[in-house]
């Protein structure tokens, strides 16, 4: 028979990833950070759901040229 920590463990190795969802972390970034930034978001998105909301619209653009293939939605 499992132990309790033997069952939460094997919880925790099935489950599906959690979604991130981060909302304008960039705020105060450069250029250079936010591009590796994003680079890291679409590796994280490899693996599980990535939403990230941005105010900023020259996020867009750096976001668009750091992931060619990440989609930018935008909401009017």
């Amino acid at each position: 028979m499992l132990r309790f920590s033997t069952w939460f463990q094997l919880y925790l190795a099935l489950r599906p990833p959690v979604p991130l969802t981060a909302d304008d972390i960039m705020e105060t970034f450069d250029g250079s950070r936010s591009e590796e930034v994003f680079r890291l978001l679409w590796q994280m998105a490899s693996v599980g759901q990535v939403s990230y909301l941005m105010h900023p619209r020259h996020l867009c653009d750096i976001a668009r040229q750091a992931v060619p293939a990440a989609r930018v939605h935008e909401i009017s």
